[in-house]
């Protein structure tokens, strides 16, 4: 474990190079990038290939794989699992589609690991929040206690005919800090398929690498929080997944105090103890949720719970600045210019 000095809070992700290995590419390999819009964010697909035409059919059908995930899990869908649970809140189970269930389930397991710091059942916290961006001064007391009440992942259950429930009328669940990493999965198990290997998978700075580039290992660069233009530190990267979960996406200032958007479901305010926090795993989904959860434990707790899972690392940076990143790290991290 390692400390840095000063960093402030905004993170993001772009790639750059480690020329450190060259694979066997052929010498007619371009890298291709394609973009479309989904879930809510940009998402960029970086494809090497020999074939234009084959890497463009390829990535449509990853963009596919993408769309048809947010048409089962978007609150914003009207025919979405999600939007049918949330519906029948305190009435009955909605039988839902087995990758949702694959996503509540592993949902459930990261709320449990982190003693309930993760919660997909925040949904009314995460509307009342939402509000109050819009309005630019937080909620009063009163009404994140009464929203509070609402929220409880052991207030949902899974039944063994693929049915949701939540217990509680006015319940609802939100799976934005799993949905897009569970996406990118999908997404990329695609372009595999079809006989990429060498791929980034990248929505909106979450992303799956997979193999190199021919100059090289793919690398991931993490920008300065306060400083866009300056990089704090690189992270070599292949065959991994890595999320990212900060308190400079969607926040408001009021009375000095910043308010931002991952939210502390013991007490309904926006979490604090870290700016930023990085998380590498083999999966997106698992690395978009531990992202959120280890910020919201801190972080000391959420370092630990680093430390106690298998194929895990992390890059903290807490909220005096200071960067903590676990062992698994070393030799692949680098700082400074």
């Amino acid at each position: 474990m390692i400390s840095k000095g000063r960093l402030a809070s905004s993170l993001f992700i772009f790639l750059v190079i480690f020329a450190l290995y060259r694979p066997p590419f052929s010498y007619s390999a371009n890298l291709f990038k394609y973009q479309q819009v989904a879930m809510g964010t940009v998402i960029e697909l970086t494809l090497i290939g020999e074939d234009e035409e084959l890497a463009k059919k390829a990535s449509m059908q990853a963009f596919q794989e993408i769309k048809r995930i947010e048409y089962f899990m978007s609150p914003w869908v009207e025919t979405s699992d999600v939007t049918y649970i949330n519906r029948s809140a305190g009435k009955e189970g909605v039988k839902v589609s087995s990758e949702t269930i694959e996503v509540v389930r592993r949902a459930q397991e990261v709320s449990k690991l982190s003693e309930g710091r993760f919660d997909i059942t925040m949904g009314p916290l995460v509307q009342l929040w939402r509000e109050a961006r819009e309005r630019g001064r937080p909620p009063g007391i009163e009404e994140i206690k009464e929203t509070l009440n609402l929220v409880d992942f052991r207030n949902l259950e899974i039944d063994d005919r693929k049915k949701v429930f939540l217990k509680k009328k006015g319940m609802s669940i939100d799976l934005g800090g799993i949905a897009k990493g569970y996406a990118i999965d999908r997404a990329f198990d695609r372009l595999r398929d079809l006989g990429h290997r060498n791929l980034i998978v990248n929505a909106g700075g979450d992303l799956r690498v997979g193999g190199f580039k021919p100059e090289g290992p793919w690398s991931i660069g993490i920008r300065h929080p306060r400083d866009s233009e300056k990089i704090m530190a690189r992270i070599s990267a292949a065959d991994i997944a890595i999320a990212t979960s900060g308190d400079y996406q969607k926040f408001f200032i009021h009375q000095g105090k910043r308010y931002h958007h991952i939210l502390n479901p013991t007490n309904g305010f926006p979490a604090e103890g870290c700016q930023s926090v990085t998380v590498l795993h083999k999966e997106g989904a698992m690395a978009d949720a531990l992202a959120t959860a280890i910020f919201v434990l801190g972080p000391e707790k959420g370092y630990s719970l680093c430390q106690r899972l298998d194929g895990v690392d992390c890059l903290i940076v807490d909220e005096q600045g200071k960067v903590i990143f676990s062992p698994g790290l070393e030799g692949r991290a680098s700082f400074g210019p």
